[in-house]
């Protein structure tokens, strides 16, 4: 497995990732995430809020993992192929707190500074501490590709809102992203994904996928994952649309099933503290089914 200095490069300063892993049901879940690259450990590790625990339940059932890094807003790299890396993951059981994953908190403040800004801000603390409840994933990588850098990026105005019918979010969709992120099942089983250009294919809601990077994906379960980011945490725009795919000379189709997971849209004042209300709600009971009290945190990790 070749992991040299330019690949290493990428996986080091990319600040968000797809990650897909797979669903009880063998389908896929694909989402945006940060990492940070142990390049001496060759492992990859990333962590998400115990307020949405999926992905780590998803890990836990079924190990097999795919990170594409296709996006490089904000990471200063240029001229660099995308990669995509598949492998194995752990997560272990308990939530860890920054002080311990002072390493992994480091290397994301490194690419996102304004981590440490925030952590010192009292109010920031008092409404954000369940955001540091995290379920870290360590992924070790056994096969690594180089792809052909995709365009990406796409519309910042605000997309419609999670209550509008799937068939409007894809139309905004298609008309904002100029690619999206394509995963399937590969032969090995492994999630597989690539950017793609997707366009409507006829009036029965089903979409032409055509991949812009190398994929070798098998037809069955698939989603398409559009997003863009500013390279700020938490300042992203994102869609993820669930179903089957199906490939016929070298032409790929997608039907659309579902939007899985929709959380509030926007980030005016209202909607944004309704997600933080939400959030909280969803920590705490997390923490309560499992016989735990809410962790302390030790700021200093981000501040000292």
């Amino acid at each position: 497995m070749d992991i040299d200095a330019e690949v290493s490069a990428v996986l080091a300063e990319v600040k968000v990732l797809e990650l897909s892993t797979i669903t009880r049901d063998g389908g896929l879940n694909t989402r945006p995430m940060s990492s940070v690259w142990f390049p001496q450990a060759r492992q990859i590790v990333l962590t998400t809020p115990v307020a949405y625990p999926q992905k780590a339940w998803n890990v836990r059932r079924d190990s097999r993992v795919s990170l594409l890094y296709s996006d490089f807003t904000g990471s200063g790299l240029a001229g660099g192929p995308a990669v995509l890396v598949q492998g194995t993951a752990t997560v272990p059981e308990g939530v860890a707190t920054p002080q311990d994953l002072r390493e992994f908190w480091r290397g994301m403040m490194r690419k996102s500074p304004v981590l440490a800004e925030q952590a010192a801000d009292e109010e920031f603390r008092r409404s954000m501490d369940w955001y540091f409840w995290r379920l870290p994933f360590y992924i070790t990588p056994e096969r690594v590709r180089r792809l052909e850098p995709a365009e990406t990026g796409g519309s910042p105005a605000r997309p419609p809102g999670g209550d509008e019918p799937m068939a409007a979010q894809i139309a905004d969709a298609l008309e904002r992203y100029p690619t999206a992120v394509f995963a399937a099942r590969d032969e090995q089983r492994y999630p597989q994904a690539a950017r793609a250009v997707v366009s409507r294919d006829g009036a029965d809601g089903a979409l032409r996928v055509r991949p812009v990077q190398e994929f070798a994906g098998a037809p069955g379960v698939a989603n398409l994952l559009w997003h863009r980011h500013n390279g700020r945490p938490g300042e992203m725009s994102t869609l993820l649309v669930t179903g089957a795919a199906g490939a016929a000379d070298g032409e790929w189709t997608f039907v659309p099933e579902r939007i899985p997971g929709a959380l509030p849209a926007g980030r005016d004042r209202d909607s944004y503290q309704a997600w933080i209300a939400d959030a909280r709600q969803r920590s705490l009971r997390y923490l309560q089914r499992r016989g735990m009290t809410p962790p302390e945190l030790d700021w200093r990790v981000f501040t000292g």
